[in-house]
């Protein structure tokens, strides 16, 4: 007994007592992450296949709940008011996507992705980004809840040079848009179409409950760890006794 309240004995078990809540710790944040993707992607399965909203339909538009789900909208773009994403890929190449204001009939503004484009051959030579129609339209385009804050304070914009970057889309350029954006499916004319076609997600949970099953394993281990340990150092002080 003496042997395991000393001062080493006491610190091994600290340790493995630290390592055990660590690994608790870390498994129970994949779970949670492995659920909320699961809720996630049953939202979005539920919504691919729902009929389109109009805008009567998006006031006070929750844009979790309905993410992926079709929008048709009627309204112009702005031919000033766009924004190249950095650091986007496409089929392996890099290059932006393109956003655009779109301002609604209703009043409404929306920024929408239409798509991406191929890099210029250097950092000094902007990409080439096709004109959008202009005129009254009408847009099909798919609702997106991404959060993109911290990509807008850091360097996701590659436009911006001087003006200081903003904490939301809503407020990009100044203008009083939607929290949310929107990805561009086309028009029933025609006469809009997004410059690349628009991936869905893949509805997948992911390695989370892998991983957090890695964890649990991994406290174990420490435990069992420390009883081995403990076991052996029992043995020895026996064997010291014994001589």
């Amino acid at each position: 007994m003496k042997r395991f309240l000393s001062l080493v004995s006491l610190l091994q078990s600290l340790v493995a007592l630290a390592l055990v809540a660590g690994c608790l710790f870390a498994a129970q944040w994949q779970f949670n992450r492995g659920a909320n993707q699961s809720a996630t992607n049953k939202i979005i399965a539920s919504n691919l296949n729902l009929p389109s909203l109009s805008m009567s339909d998006i006031a006070n538009l929750d844009p979790v709940n309905n993410q992926w789900r079709k929008v048709t909208l009627q309204g112009s773009f702005s031919q000033d008011k766009q924004e190249l994403v950095r650091n986007r890929y496409y089929e392996g190449k890099f290059g932006f996507e393109v956003l655009t204001l779109f301002k609604a009939n209703n009043g409404e503004n929306f920024w929408v992705d239409r798509g991406w484009v191929a890099a210029g051959p250097n950092a000094a030579t902007p990409p080439v980004v096709e004109p959008v129609a202009s005129g009254n339209l009408e847009i099909t385009a798919r609702i997106r809840s991404e959060n993109l804050s911290r990509q807008l304070q850091g360097s996701f914009f590659v436009t911006r040079v001087s003006s200081e970057k903003p904490e939301s889309i809503a407020k990009l350029q100044g203008v009083e848009a939607n929290a949310y954006y929107l990805d561009l499916l086309g028009s029933p004319d025609g006469k809009v179409k997004p410059l690349t076609e628009i991936e869905l997600p893949e509805l997948s949970n992911g390695p989370h409950y892998a991983y957090g099953i890695q964890w649990l394993a991994f406290a174990l281990l420490a435990i069992i760890g420390r009883f081995l340990l403990f076991r052996e150092t029992k043995r020895l002080s026996l064997v010291k006794v014994e001589i």
